[in-house]
């Protein structure tokens, strides 16, 4: 348990871009927040606007035509020049889902394409498995600046991926990191790990392991024996 509350803890600080403790510049924490005499109006007026989700289109129904979709959309979020496409083979029915592209990603425009890619590959490799051998899927296309996914994201995405994973019909499916593990199965990765799910697909419904997003694993090796786990129950569905 103990474990499980850390990691749920330590997963939100990485996925919120908090690398330090250190403030800066002194704060008064206590100070009385000012009031605002700005309108209410105004206020409005300076209120981002979110993107219209996607569902409210008719989405292509082929997986080419789709993916082209995901890539530039202008209501899907995250700019389009900073998105970055599934790889690997449809066609395999093994599917990972991961919750969004890392930092390196962009400039190479591969999912997964550092070093936590390469902590990725040697992961598969433990179950006999290659990325030529299974298709991965970015939550989002889109890393967002914080590093992490807000709920009206996560809302707008999800009828994304299950259109996704519709075209592709999975046999099998593994979820890495919060965002796609909340969508899908409604509780964070560190609470649905360690247990075999199923997500419903149109009529399907498919065996799915939610487990511990490989950044986070590279930052804590004593919780490699946790993902470990969850792979082997991943290999034996």
């Amino acid at each position: 348990m103990a474990d499980s509350v850390a990691l749920s803890a330590l997963d939100w600080w990485a996925e919120a871009g908090v690398d330090t403790l250190v403030d800066d510049l002194p704060r008064d924490w206590l100070a009385a927040a000012p009031v605002s005499t700005m309108a209410e109006t105004s206020l409005a007026e300076m209120l981002p606007v979110l993107p219209t989700p996607a569902t409210s289109v008719t989405l292509p129904d082929t997986l080419e035509a789709f993916r082209a979709f995901l890539l530039t959309d202008a209501a899907i979020p995250g700019p389009a020049n900073t998105r970055i496409d599934a790889i690997g083979d449809p066609s395999s029915g093994i599917v990972v889902v991961v919750d969004m592209p890392e930092a390196e990603d962009r400039a190479s425009g591969k999912l997964l394409s550092g070093e936590v890619g390469a902590l990725f590959d040697r992961m598969l490799g433990a179950i006999k498995l290659e990325r030529a051998q299974a298709y991965l899927i970015p939550f989002s296309p889109a890393r967002p600046t914080s590093g992490r996914l807000a709920e009206a994201q996560l809302k707008a995405l999800k009828p994304l991926l299950l259109h996704h994973l519709g075209l592709i019909a999975p046999k099998k499916l593994l979820l890495l990191g919060d965002a796609p593990v909340q969508a899908l199965l409604g509780q964070p990765a560190a609470k649905a790990r360690d247990a075999e799910h199923t997500v419903t697909i149109g009529t399907a419904t498919v065996p799915t392991v939610a487990t511990i997003h490989p950044r986070l694993v590279s930052m804590k090796r004593e919780w490699r024996p946790l993902i470990w786990a969850d792979l082997q129950r991943f290999e034996k569905l």
